[in-house]
């Protein structure tokens, strides 16, 4: 295909030119509501006000907030004006952040006043002495604090300067510079930078809209972080350049919030992990007919069950819903289903490259290419980061000399091109010399209709080297024992791969973007079991 090689603030002055009068931005927890001319507005004179501060193009910016619509407003103006977005984790630890301010050399933070009172404020005042490279404190609160900027005083000075200013400076920015630079997780170590470009975000949400089908008449409800590139790029970025319209329902996740502007706002398309859609559907104020609205969506961050997919697709109606896969590292989404695939492709599949990608499956050990369906590693080629922030050794193990992505997950590649994950190098359990895929076992429990949800896992084991468990939630009113599922599981898979404890919860830890955190659960099991 052929790459767009425009930057974030050319193509959202297009769209705002295109569809002035559509509503672009709406946040039905606090209230604004934008349609693109006045988002474009409210853009400009906030770049504007950013370029008083004197911030420069390729300046790193922090920014640390819930789900306000501020956070949209920033993301824009800051690349407009060729400034580094860093988003920040609104529920990170005080030393983490310390530490990628510092390592991202952000010369400014936008935050909030936070979820409870003044607490990222305070933070911000305990760390800033530390910090000389950190000149500006950008506050969005309704009152003012010593030693940094109001938010609507940022806003207001904007007006001041000339639109030619600004006009100077997004012509000054090229396609091929920095717009982000999102961390890992840092489970294995300390966060990696991930350093991304206008041309890979602006190519890949562009070519997922059109997998999934959006248009400028569709209407995402957002409730994925938006620190996260599946909030702020798959799901915010995607929309604004499609000239969609993005609903923002709460600060941070809420199902009845949720549901209840779905309905109100007639959402046509819906984004989550399998676990945020379970909460949503086994909700107390859930409502079939007030979905009759929603569509599309992409499901995505862990493996879809097949029943979550039916009730979706057969019971709601949401036909043309999709599943992907994506990574930070490879500008968000690499494979993707297609609306009208068969149920079995879209649970039991990630579905095929998007048009920008390629996609291989290599040997872990040798690095050579693997013949359809044999499991091997999942490389990816096209529009990639540019690097792991000041960290060379590290970009160099991640990407090799011929441009291949390592992504680390294991999967294998049908004849038509269809990807199936089987399982995280780092994630397949081996007990006794067998190699144990957590989600084979994860699909056979989702079978029985009293199961919610289920996480399989494994942990440290002195003498099989891991053991295996399998944790379930179950659906409300629903009963189910211990030994009913054992039974079950024994009767459904091979005696080597069967759990050997089963456990009833009421829920599981969560990273805040939906992700289940199965080293977690590995923690807690080690110290209940051994």
């Amino acid at each position: 295909m052929e790459i767009l090689k425009k930057t974030i603030g050319h193509v959202f002055n297009e769209v705002c030119e295109r569809y002035p009068n559509n509503d672009a931005l709406i946040h039905t927890e606090i209230g604004p509501r934008y349609n693109y001319g006045l988002l474009s507005w409210e853009i400009n004179r906030t770049a504007k006000g950013l370029m008083k501060l004197d911030i420069e193009k390729g300046d790193r910016v922090a920014l640390w907030a819930p789900n306000i619509p501020e956070w949209i407003v920033a993301q824009i103006a800051l690349a407009k004006i060729g400034a580094v977005l860093v988003p920040i984790n609104p529920e990170i630890k005080a030393d983490e952040l310390g530490y990628i301010l510092e390592q991202s050399d952000a010369r400014a933070v936008i935050l909030a006043r936070g979820l409870e009172d003044t607490e990222y404020v305070d933070v911000i005042r305990e760390l800033r002495d530390d910090m000389p490279f950190l000149e500006h404190v950008i506050v969005v609160a309704t009152q003012s604090f010593p030693d940094t900027t109001p938010w609507t005083e940022l806003a207001a000075t904007g007006e001041d300067l000339e639109e030619d200013e600004l006009g100077k400076r997004e012509r000054d920015v090229r396609p091929e510079n920095p717009v982000a630079i999102m961390y890992t997780s840092g489970t294995t170590g300390r966060p990696k930078g991930v350093v991304l470009d206008h041309i890979g975000v602006i190519n890949k949400s562009l070519v997922s809209a059109r997998r999934q089908g959006l248009s400028e008449a569709d209407r995402l409800c957002l409730f994925i972080p938006l620190y996260h590139m599946f909030g702020n790029t798959c799901v915010a970025l995607t929309a604004i350049l499609a000239g969609a319209s993005l609903v923002m329902p709460c600060l941070s996740f809420d199902p009845a919030k949720i549901l209840r502007a779905i309905y109100r706002e007639r959402c046509t398309a819906i984004y989550g992990s399998p676990s945020m859609l379970i909460a949503l559907l086994d909700h107390p104020e859930f409502n079939k007919k007030k979905w009759a609205s929603v569509k599309k969506g992409i499901l995505g961050g862990a493996p879809c069950p097949m029943e979550l997919m039916k009730r979706l697709v057969r019971d709601l109606g949401v036909s043309d819903i999709t599943v992907g896969y994506g990574i930070t590292e490879t500008c968000s989404w690499i494979t993707m289903t297609h609306p009208r695939d068969a149920l079995e492709k879209r649970v039991a599949t990630i579905g095929t490259p998007l048009e920008c990608n390629q996609v291989k499956i290599v040997c872990p050990r040798t690095g050579k290419d693997l013949p359809p369906r044999t499991q091997g590693e999942i490389c990816v080629k096209g529009l990639l980061m540019k690097e792991y922030y000041k960290m060379p050794a590290a970009t160099t193990s991640a990407v090799d000399r011929r441009g291949w992505f390592h992504s680390g997950d294991l999967g294998e590649m049908d004849e038509e091109g269809y990807i199936t994950i089987t399982g995280r190098l780092k994630d397949v359990i081996v007990r006794d010399g067998v190699e144990i895929t957590p989600t084979e076992v994860e699909e056979v429990i989702y079978q029985l209709p009293e199961v919610s949800e289920v996480q399989v896992f494994g942990f440290p084991h002195s003498k099989r080297g891991q053991e295996v468990a399998a944790w379930v939630k179950l659906r409300e009113g629903s009963r189910l024992s211990l030994e009913d599922l054992s039974r079950y599981v024994g009767r459904k898979i091979d005696s080597s791969k069967v759990p050997a404890f089963y456990k009833i919860v009421s829920g599981f830890p969560m990273t805040s973007s939906g992700k289940v955190q199965k080293f977690k659960l590995a923690e807690m099991a080690q110290e209940e079991y051994l």
